[in-house]
């Protein structure tokens, strides 16, 4: 069956979903953003399908979940995991590459290979030594920091033959996940060689990728994370938002996101400076512009900015980074164009969880004449004059 919506049309977004939500994809209505809000521009899992079920075009949204390979590439770069990757779960995954680490030379290798550079190794990949996934934008960054967190120093990324596969376009995603997870080690310190490569032909270079993981014992995704524990729970009932006592739709931060601040966590402290990545962003408000409607926190998917409301009748939001999921719905929504999302966040304020305090109150000097100003207030925001913390 084929889904044709107006894109904007945000009531008929959820339930067009609903048709991919299968063995291979769970959808979380209520966390997507667009659902949350019609005029939120993300459809980030139309432009990284790797198959056609799920695209864009002139406005329209169209679904056919015929056409879904369960490859999982789209629930990678859902900024909200309203789309959740089950062929494997993140839990199965995790447990099937940290058992090929194990069983490898030196215990600290892991290739991961797309089904047709799977097929391509053939015997090469001995039996169950190369963990399988349909496609290599399955692959995230919570997976790799992770792994990097339990000590394994070398993940590689096996694509098969591009040009001729129907998946092609996950090798964009993949490659974007190795780029921000080498900058989120390099900033933490973490010791991880990432590599996205064409799958080799010649049998000597397929012998070298592949000869340190020969030995990997499960011959089942599940089985390795149910031998874990890992194996994870749903719920079959999904139910729409429905506003809380506060006036703002209910929160989620994504578990990946959890398990990412964890293992960066477990690496230690990030060095001083800012990083610029798909993951994070720094929320400016413009006071003079700011209506003090709060839309911002009412929609926020995973309450990065939140209300608040003092005895004293000071009233406004704060924002933790730390939280934030770059999914552009406060940007996207607010009435006055007050806000601007950042694409670079202070290391500190990600590892140390800070969370600001916008008060809101109409500034003298508006930003709207000069976009430059924006930097200015951004580093006015870094040294107190407008967050407190």
């Amino acid at each position: 069956m084929v889904e044709r919506i107006d894109a904007a049309a945000h009531r008929h977004v959820g339930t067009a979903f609903q048709a991919v939500d299968s063995a291979a994809v769970r959808v979380h209505r209520e966390r997507c953003a667009k659902v949350r809000n019609r005029n939120v521009d993300c459809l980030k899992c139309a432009a990284a399908c790797t198959s056609g079920c799920i695209c864009l075009e002139d406005g329209e949204l169209i679904i056919d979940a015929d056409r879904c390979v369960g490859c999982g590439t789209c629930a990678t770069v859902c900024p909200t995991c309203a789309l959740e990757a089950l062929n494997p779960s993140d839990a199965e995954l995790k447990a099937a590459c940290l058992r090929a680490a194990r069983a490898s030379r030196g215990g600290r290798t892991v290739v991961v290979a797309c089904h047709p550079a799977r097929e391509a190794l053939g015997d090469a990949a001995g039996g169950d030594a190369v963990v399988p996934v349909v496609c290599a934008g399955r692959v995230d960054e919570s997976l790799l920091v992770t792994l990097a967190a339990e000590g394994v120093q070398q993940v590689t990324v096996l694509c098969g033959p591009c040009e001729r596969c129907a998946q092609r376009h996950g090798r964009d995603t993949a490659e974007l996940v190795a780029e921000t997870a080498r900058r989120l080690l390099g900033a933490w310190g973490g010791d991880l060689d990432i590599v996205v490569a064409d799958c080799p032909s010649d049998s000597a270079l397929l012998d070298a990728v592949v000869n340190e993981a020969v030995g990997c014992a499960p011959a089942a995704l599940m089985q390795a994370a149910a031998a874990d524990g890992e194996v994870p729970s749903y719920s079959a009932t999904e139910r729409l938002p429905h506003v809380m006592k506060d006036g703002t739709l209910p929160h989620f931060l994504p578990d990946r996101r959890e398990r990412l601040l964890d293992a960066l966590a477990q690496l230690g402290s990030p060095t001083e400076g800012v990083l610029e990545s798909r993951l994070w962003g720094a929320v400016v408000i413009d006071g003079a512009r700011c209506v003090s409607c709060r839309m911002c926190a009412t929609f926020c998917p995973t309450g990065a900015i939140a209300k608040f409301d003092d005895a004293d009748g000071t009233l406004g939001v704060t924002h933790a980074p730390g939280d934030c999921v770059k999914c552009g719905s406060c940007q996207d929504i607010c009435p006055a164009g007050a806000i601007t999302l950042l694409d670079e966040v202070p290391l500190r304020w990600l590892a140390e969880g800070q969370r600001h305090r916008y008060a809101m109150m109409p500034r003298a000097v508006s930003l709207a004449d000069n976009p430059h100003q924006i930097l200015d207030t951004f580093r006015q925001t870094f040294n107190g004059d407008i967050f407190e913390r």
